[in-house]
């Protein structure tokens, strides 16, 4: 069949007719053309598809257009080669990493060369001495009265079991069924004993009073000592007297077989800084020292004021194994654990 396409023929002259192909220059890039026939060809076939069983359906221009695309199809091309295909990775691969040092903080170089200035050692020095002198004095603080809040409400509880406890008995205040505990010294016996009447009638619980258990068992509140078991009632005190308070150091001190504590030194749990108690009126206050003042008339009739120290008994004596005693009126405040 003869090929009447014009598609790829010879050059032509420049100034030609425009519907035949035509080429630039030899020597310079070849670009070919297709006349106004070969176009609507190519047009016809990309609308009806170029997958055509039947050529009979198609003129002589489209099978020409047909031939020509079978010919590209079946024209050799060379594969790849090695050196390209390396190249190309190794392109790629410097794009990925020059990208990623783009977007990554830079590591640090070491101490090679780079030495510690002056001004920022002791900018540093200053912050660090700065933040320890207000932190530890202020964590000391947080601790402190976290403590203090502890002792205020665990001596609430057991004051308000004890009264509790008074008002069913008639007024008496919980002591033990022992009748010898005057014979013995208050730093040999844990005196706080006397309170266990209240967790037996489930007043309170046992970690208001002690902690541990068995031979680890610890006093947590100082009782007050009674001088005798008739008068020992709620309706003898005044409402300022001291029912219960912290542990006793002195009495510590004495079973430590220590040199006893001072009677002004507070409590061991807020570190000797002072102590809490709990009154007959149902105050919890932090005292700095362990004392109560008490107006009283002085010689010349004048008022003053009487300091009691709350842990031992009138008459201690510093250092005395037996110092510390039991007192002989209900108005001494002295409060064992």
């Amino acid at each position: 069949m003869e090929d009447l396409s014009d598609t790829g023929s010879g050059s032509s002259s420049v100034g030609g007719d425009s519907s035949e192909p035509h080429a630039i220059e030899p020597g310079t890039q070849r670009v070919t053309s297709l006349s106004e026939a070969d176009k609507k060809a190519v047009d016809r076939l990309f609308e009806d598809g170029l997958d055509h069983e039947d050529a009979g359906d198609l003129d002589d221009r489209e099978n020409a257009v047909l031939q020509v695309l079978a010919n590209l199809e079946q024209y050799p091309a060379e594969t790849s080669s090695d050196a390209l295909v390396d190249a190309t990775l190794a392109g790629i691969d410097r794009y990925e990493a020059g990208r990623e040092s783009r977007f990554s903080m830079p590591a640090d170089q070491g101490g090679a060369g780079r030495s510690i200035r002056l001004p920022d050692f002791f900018a540093t020095a200053a912050a660090l001495f700065l933040a320890v002198g207000i932190g530890v004095p202020l964590f000391e603080s947080i601790r402190s009265n976290e403590r203090i809040t502890m002792s205020q409400h665990r001596l609430g509880t057991v004051g308000s079991a004890i009264a509790g406890f008074s008002i069913d008995q008639g007024g008496a205040l919980p002591l033990s069924g022992s009748e010898d505990q005057r014979e013995t010294p208050l730093h040999q016996q844990y005196y706080s004993k006397n309170l266990s009447e209240l967790i037996d009638g489930e007043r309170c619980g046992y970690r208001n009073l002690f902690s541990g258990s068995g031979a680890d068992e610890t006093p947590l509140v100082g009782y007050r000592v009674f001088v005798t078991r008739e008068t020992f009632r709620h309706a003898r005190f005044s409402p300022g007297d001291v029912l219960i308070s912290d542990p006793n150091p002195v009495l510590e001190s004495f079973r430590a077989s220590e040199r006893p504590t001072g009677p002004m030194s507070g409590a061991a749990m807020h570190g000797g800084q002072g102590v809490v108690i709990y009154r007959f009126d149902g105050s919890t206050p932090f005292l700095l020292e362990p004392t109560s003042f008490d107006d009283q008339q002085s010689g010349d009739s004048r008022p003053a004021l009487r300091m009691d120290l709350i842990w031992v008994s009138d008459g201690y004596r510093h250092g005395d194994q037996d110092g510390i005693g039991w007192p002989t009126t209900d108005s001494d405040d002295v409060l064992a654990h």
